[in-house]
């Protein structure tokens, strides 16, 4: 049996990199300069985030400098007032190319590294990294753009917007050998990876089903509260560039044309509203909660994705769900629903059920919850108060943790490490989960993720065989990657009286 000593988490989420990467070799890809040297693709609010960390970092003395900028919005950097719960409330906004420009120390004259187009900061040698965060169509393929002009990229979630591109990307990390960290911030909080290391060892058995989810409610609209400005105009704007349909990625254009969709200045702010850029709730935010699940899990592509939801509220012209329920099945046995709503507030638990017992996610840690399969149901179907949990785990999370996560990012890029917080196999195995189940909301069917084609299948039935053959055979269950635990909670005990059971031979009953 394997060991059950703690799993390293640099360790585990290194694993897979490692033994992934091209032949040419991690260690010898070629060390950066003395700073880690940044562009910015895209200067939206997430980005500015981004930017003030650099700028926070190169300021406090560390590595690190902002070099580039790119945006296809002229931008706008003023302050407004804003009304809504009964409250108003001043705000600073600044955004787009120029004021990142000035944000960042750069003279927005200066073409070479204020620029529309992302290509002219990848062509630049001294780009050590880039990152992405624009609309979520054109994730991969930047990442897989910046990976072959020999960048590392911190690209925010999701990866890609469908699981062709996923694969793609991962792909160009291969061949590049560089260094990607997926934007899930959530990743760099080690509750995810000491649960999987109780997970892996057996501590609830056999791991059987998953939950999680997201829920938001605002009067305005999910993303409509995101400003729009009458200086967003096709004079200011590259609507080209933002759509995306001259460009090819994964064998699709990377966005519609414009006679598809027109300039709006809607469409261009708050893009998560339409299904041309983005999944909605399947993919923002919901694809953060199941990047977080599948490590912990122990599991990375599903085998087969369901789902189910629709439009029943937000009526503004949207085109994405506004409640979405995801059921993703994998090979090793186990299931993964995951929920959002943006039109309700009250959240499900976040939990991890095995035959064994449960981890219940909190913040700080994770509850241990007990079961014993050799007394049948072990809780009630309705539970006046919350159960007590047998074990308390404390996990301290960072401070910050977008800030852990960046100081993650640029230490693997300094000493050459694949094994990044959100590396991306982990945020591909999510935007499959995500692209699929838009995809099954869309066509009414399953699909499966066909991992020796690498392609999307339509569901048949061989699903439900698979399981009954291996049923019929009395064969052993699967389990999740680094399982250590034996036949902890993995057996069925069937009563005395099953010996009577199966076919007769030749006359006779079976037992006796």
């Amino acid at each position: 049996m394997a060991s059950k000593s703690p799993l390293d988490r640099r360790k585990f989420l290194g694993s897979a990199a490692a033994l992934s990467l091209s032949a040419t070799g991690y260690g010898q890809v070629a060390g950066t300069a003395d700073r880690v040297r940044v562009a910015f693709v895209g200067c939206g609010g997430r980005a500015q985030a981004h930017l003030d960390l650099v700028n926070r970092f190169a300021k406090d003395g560390k590595p690190v400098a902002a070099v580039g900028v790119c945006d296809v919005w002229d931008g706008r950097d003023d302050e407004y007032e804003t009304a809504f719960g009964g409250k108003t409330t001043r705000r600073r906004y600044g955004q787009g190319l120029y004021p990142a420009a000035r944000k960042c120390g750069l003279d927005p004259a200066d073409k070479a590294r204020v620029t529309k187009d992302y290509r002219r900061l990848l062509d630049r040698p001294d780009v050590d990294a880039v990152v992405v965060s624009t609309p979520d169509h054109w994730h991969g393929k930047m990442t897989a753009d910046a990976l072959a002009a020999g960048k590392d990229v911190f690209v925010e979630t999701p990866l890609a917007r469908t699981a062709e591109e996923a694969v793609a990307v991962l792909d160009a990390w291969k061949k590049a050998g560089r260094v990607v960290t997926v934007g899930c911030q959530g990743m760099a909080d080690p509750v995810w990876v000491a649960a999987f290391d109780r997970i892996r060892t057996g501590g609830i058995g056999h791991v059987a089903h998953a939950q999680t989810g997201v829920f938001r409610n605002d009067l305005r609209g999910q993303w409509r509260f995101l400003r729009l400005t009458p200086d967003m105009t096709p004079a200011t704007v590259d609507w080209d560039l933002f759509l995306g349909h001259g460009f090819t990625f994964a064998g699709r254009p990377v966005g519609p044309s414009p006679a598809e969709q027109p300039f709006d200045r809607a469409a261009f702010a708050q893009w998560r509203c339409l299904r041309a850029f983005s999944g909605g709730p399947f993919a923002d935010p919901l694809v953060r909660n199941v990047t977080q699940m599948t490590a912990a899990l122990g599991v990375r592509f599903p085998a087969r994705v369901t789902a189910g939801g629709g439009l029943y509220l937000e009526y503004d012209g949207r085109d994405v769900p506004d409640v979405g329920t995801v059921v993703a099945d994998y090979d090793e046995g186990c299931q993964l629903v995951a929920t959002a709503s943006t039109i309700t507030g009250y959240p499900v638990e976040e939990v991890i059920r095995g035959r064994l017992g449960a981890v219940k996610f909190v913040k700080g840690g994770f509850h241990l919850f007990r079961d014993d399969p050799g007394r049948g149901a072990s809780f009630g179907p309705r539970l006046e108060r919350s159960p007590e949990p047998n074990e308390v785990v404390a996990v301290e999370p960072p401070r910050n943790e977008t800030e852990a996560l960046w100081e993650n990012f640029l230490g693997c890029v300094r000493d050459r490490r694949p094994g990044t917080f959100s590396p991306p196999d982990l945020g591909a195995a999510a935007v499959a989960v995500a692209a699929l189940a838009e995809q099954s909301y869309r066509t009414g069917r399953a699909w499966y993720w066909d991992k020796d084609r690498r392609a999307v299948a339509a569901s048949d039935a061989a699903w439900a065989e698979r399981w009954e053959k291996r049923s019929a055979a009395r064969g052993k269950p699967g389990q999740v990657f680094g399982w250590s635990g034996g036949d902890a909670g993995s057996v069925v005990e069937g009563p005395d009286w099953q010996r009577f059971a199966g076919r007769w031979t030749a006359g006779n009953a079976p037992g006796g």
